[in-house]
């Protein structure tokens, strides 16, 4: 029977750490041949991390600006949307209130009113529109509903009527209330007059979120509107011609407002443009600095397949050097 000194344990221990290094080291190797990438970066890249961290921190920086982009891109189609939305309602109210001049039917003339009264609520609506948490017409108050309850704002413009008003009387009116400094900054428009800050877009590029409830485009299309949404509560102190001088009036006006609206939608359109560019910039960077950074970690199969041959003979040399050692025979055990 064999017996096992000092000697016989140290030696097994020797050849026992060495058999789990050479199968960690085999499994190491299968594992970057399957995955096409080193497990050990460090150690691939000779200890020089410092190309590996500029491309990560730059796949950050793309990632950062190409949120920005996203997230300007989204404010600006919202606020586009609100615009668009206000000149299908403003170039249906116009021919509408137009045609209704024809109508020789109190009940029509306020009928037409109602319609432009309407108008102007959902404006007003689309005006104090919330995106991301943040009023998008607000400017920098971006947590404060930027425009009162459109009643409020009607009842406020009512109220500074003379008595017994001339069609030219409410246009007059309607358009100082509504003018820069007029009472719309202080009781129509709550948000804040100063615009957002810039969004940092990369690369020197950043766009601006300068268009608010205060703007004049948007001015003259509410003003438009609410002029023809005071039509259903004063014809029944007007006289039949008033009335549809009051209905011209009212059509002209959103007409008159379409040219200042499509400005406004174009300078969004610029800034859109500017978000769109900068996405695709860093979209096409972070494309570019996860080639290199695959590059960086990318384990040579054929590099590796030579690696994990060597490993496996060697493992395969340890276990036949352990059999003799160990005299690992069906004869040794039989003695």
């Amino acid at each position: 029977m064999n017996t096992h000194g000092s000697g016989d344990l140290a030696q097994t221990l020797m050849l026992r750490r060495l058999g789990g290094g050479l199968r960690q080291t085999v499994a190491r190797i299968g594992g970057e041949i399957a995955s096409g990438q080193h497990t050990d970066t460090a150690r691939a890249l000779g200890g020089n991390l410092m190309q590996l961290a500029s491309v990560e921190q730059g796949l950050v920086q793309a990632a950062r600006h190409s949120s920005s982009a996203k997230f300007g891109a989204t404010l600006l189609a919202a606020q586009q949307n609100a615009l668009e939305q206000i000149s299908q309602i403003t170039n249906s109210l116009a021919p509408d209130l137009r045609m209704t001049m024809q109508a020789t039917s109190p009940d029509a003339i306020s009928a037409a009113g109602e319609r432009a009264r309407a108008g102007f609520e959902d404006a007003i609506g689309l005006l104090n529109m919330k995106v991301a948490g943040r009023h998008i017409f607000a400017g920098v108050a971006g947590d404060q509903r930027p425009f009162a309850e459109p009643q409020a704002i009607l009842d406020a413009l009512a109220s500074g009527l003379p008595t017994a008003p001339s069609p030219s009387d409410i246009t007059s009116h309607v358009a100082s209330w509504f003018a820069t400094g007029g009472p719309f900054d202080s009781l129509g428009y709550l948000g804040h007059s100063a615009p957002n800050g810039a969004i940092d877009l990369g690369d020197g590029n950043s766009i601006r979120l300068d268009v608010t409830g205060a703007d004049q485009g948007l001015r003259e299309s509410l003003a438009a509107l609410a002029l023809g949404a005071l039509i259903a509560p004063l014809t029944t102190q007007m006289q039949p011609s008033d009335k549809r001088a009051l209905l011209a009036a009212g059509s002209d006006a959103m007409i008159a407002s379409t040219d200042r609206r499509i400005a406004t939608q174009a300078r969004i359109g610029t800034q859109e443009a500017r978000a769109a560019n900068a996405l695709a910039q860093a979209e096409a960077k972070a494309a570019a600095f996860q080639i290199i950074r695959t590059e960086l970690r990318e384990a040579d199969p054929y590099e590796r397949a030579t690696a994990l041959e060597a490993a496996t003979q060697k493992l395969d040399a340890l276990y036949l050097v352990t059999a003799r050692l160990s005299r690992l025979s069906l004869t040794e055990y039989l003695r």
